[in-house]
């Protein structure tokens, strides 16, 4: 299949993972798209209040919510993260970084680059060496998924080289497979979104 074909795909099947699928225009596009979701969502849950600390009224799940927004954008180069800060510097978004381990109670988005994406199961490659990368795809209440369009695949059988690729970088490689949001049915067979990892995957695809 041409790249163009495997981008039909991915928009024929995103509803039923589920996914939202977002073509940006360029990169600063998809900044914008990163941000205008953030505003529009609820406020976060705070899953590990501090006692003193001020919070928002609760949530309909009993936990509070928190007052501020943030977007953790850890893997993003010096200049991509620049073009985020001037997308986010009206807003009462606050930016992360780094030191994700000091809002593992809870935090609204994360960017994060992919290395690919399986057309077929609509699932995103990721490799997550940086601990920074992988709290941010865990711990988020939504996961913004950045795709070129030149790193999709068809099958799952097609990530066989970019796998080997990813090893042969050196060290052990943290590769994660993200199909759709957390979810599981442990829990009295009852399925339930977001009790692992995030409640909503937003997947972004830019131009090579």
């Amino acid at each position: 299949m041409t790249q163009d074909q495997l981008v039909e795909v991915v928009k024929a099947k995103a509803s039923s993972v589920p996914v939202t699928f977002y073509e940006a225009k360029d990169f600063a596009d998809a900044m914008q798209y990163a941000v205008d979701v953030t505003e529009k969502k609820r406020h976060c849950e705070m899953l590990l209040p501090v006692e003193g600390e001020h919070y928002g009224p609760a949530s309909e799940n009993g936990f509070p919510t928190l007052l501020e927004r943030f977007i953790a954008a850890p893997g993003l180069s010096e200049e991509e993260y620049a073009v985020l800060e001037e997308k986010a510097a009206d807003t009462d978004i606050t930016l992360l970084r780094s030191g994700l381990r000091d809002h593992l109670g809870g935090f609204d988005t994360s960017i994060t680059w992919a290395d690919g994406l399986v057309a077929d199961t609509v699932t995103c490659v990721v490799n997550s060496n940086s601990e920074e990368v992988r709290l941010g795809s865990m711990v988020a209440e939504v996961s913004i998924m950045l795709v070129r369009k030149g790193t999709l695949l068809e099958k799952v059988e097609d990530a066989n080289n970019l796998l080997l690729d990813l090893v042969n970088r050196g060290g052990a490689s943290y590769t994660a497979f993200i199909t759709g949001p957390s979810r599981t049915a442990d829990i009295e067979r009852v399925g339930a979104l977001g009790v692992h990892g995030p409640l909503e995957l937003h997947i972004v695809l830019l131009e090579d």
